[in-house]
């Protein structure tokens, strides 16, 4: 698909967006947050096949997890008016670990936009088993002291901690939101349409 083809597709308030993941509660996330601004919504999706922390630690792991994804997304789908990669993982806030779940969108002509979900606490006893190297990611910890599997896909560890009052796909979705908003309001944020 040519740029000018591109162009009019997200002109005509239709978009292809690629995601950089297979895990259906992020998906859903992603593709609810942009139905809000766009008529017609494609969905392509890809696991990325490119060397990911498991269990990223630190705001700036984060943030490059969710990059990465997308760009990985962008470029493997083509035709794709965004990429989007959803990443969680945790920040450390006054000495105690908080789950976030980041959003980054890159646009078909470069533009790039971040975006965060709330955060929530994880129990030290849960993030001690992460950090000593006895589990690799949170989902396996969650899944062994809920005897789930595959939490992740589902309503997620902030699933199981609010009884699905807030799920994994509203995570993906709010920072969905957050990373759109300058997108949508482009003169803003991007043209630097001057205030008079």
């Amino acid at each position: 698909m040519s740029v000018e083809t591109i162009r009019s597709y997200v002109g005509e308030n239709r978009v292809i967006i690629c995601i950089g993941t297979r895990n259906p509660a992020k998906i859903r996330g992603v593709t609810n947050a942009f139905k809000r601004f766009f008529n017609e919504v494609e969905v392509k999706y890809i696991n990325p096949s490119i060397n990911l922390a498991p269990q990223p630690i630190g705001l700036e792991n984060v943030i490059d997890g969710a990059r990465r994804r997308a760009l990985h997304a962008m470029d493997k789908l083509r035709d794709c008016s965004y990429g989007v990669g959803i990443e969680a993982g945790w920040v450390l806030i006054n000495g105690e670990y908080y789950d976030l779940e980041t959003a980054w969108i890159q646009r078909w002509d470069g533009v790039g936009s971040l975006g965060f979900s709330p955060a929530f606490k994880i129990p030290r006893l849960f993030a001690e088993k992460i950090l000593d190297g006895s589990r690799k990611e949170l989902e396996d910890v969650v899944n062994e002291y809920y005897g789930t599997e595959n939490i992740g896909d589902r309503g997620g560890f902030i699933g199981a901690l609010t009884k699905n009052v807030v799920t994994r796909s509203d995570l993906s979705y709010m920072a969905t939101l957050m990373a759109l908003i300058p997108f949508i309001n482009e003169d803003l944020y991007i043209r630097g349409k001057d205030i008079r």
